[in-house]
């Protein structure tokens, strides 16, 4: 039992370097080695877990997706209204960009898109219908329009989402990233709000 959490616990620390890596010099500037001095792993140890750089990028994806699933998970049992949940969920993930390394390793990674990573894509798209489905509810709440189509305004989000974390990223290490992530919803939400709902908008900044 000892020896089995050993590992497990080698295996986590090599995630995290490896995260870490990935996002100082992202998928083709981290090295195995560099990896294995961070986790303070050996070379041996490090093949024992995985045995190519590709498979440390896919073990930091699945990591990624167990927090996504834990993110819905908690909103699914909310009795906030759909259009709160929607903005909360946006915030909520940006906070784990902010606080959790593997995370954010992740969306580099889904950005890069190294070759042969045709299961990067995955990263961002485990959010379009969870929250296509939210803003379904929304609507069918009448805060959100019913001439928006669900689809098309996740996949909008999703995208908004990964351009502002990115450009944050870049110019404040993610310091301003909820700022930037407020400022998305006060010009966007008077564009979905329904008519003659408009006086939920302030509350529902509150949230983002």
């Amino acid at each position: 039992m000892a020896q089995q959490a050993r590992a497990v616990a080698t295996r986590n620390a090599i995630v995290e370097a490896a995260a870490a890596e990935f996002i100082e010099h992202g998928f083709a500037g981290a090295s195995i080695a560099d990896i294995a001095q961070r986790a303070g792993a050996t070379k041996g140890a490090m093949y024992f877990h995985f045995r190519s750089k590709e498979l440390l990028a896919q073990a930091v994806i699945d990591r990624q997706r167990e927090l996504n699933d834990e993110l819905q998970d908690k909103f699914a049992s909310s009795d906030l209204s759909a259009l709160a949940i929607l903005v909360s969920m946006v915030h909520a993930l940006g906070d784990l960009m902010r606080d959790d390394v593997v995370a954010l390793a992740a969306m580099r990674l889904a950005v890069e898109v190294p070759e042969g990573g045709d299961d990067r894509g995955p990263t961002y798209d485990a959010w379009a219908a969870p929250t296509a489905a939210v803003i379904s509810h929304a609507i069918a709440q009448g805060d959100v329009r019913d001439t928006i189509d669900p689809e098309v305004l996740s996949r909008f989000l999703v995208a908004a989402f990964t351009g502002i974390q990115t450009a944050s990223f870049a110019s404040t290490r993610l310091e301003d990233l909820m700022d930037r992530l407020r400022e998305m919803w006060t010009v966007l939400l008077p564009g979905i709000v329904a008519p003659g709902r408009e006086h939920v908008i302030p509350d529902i900044l509150q949230r983002a």
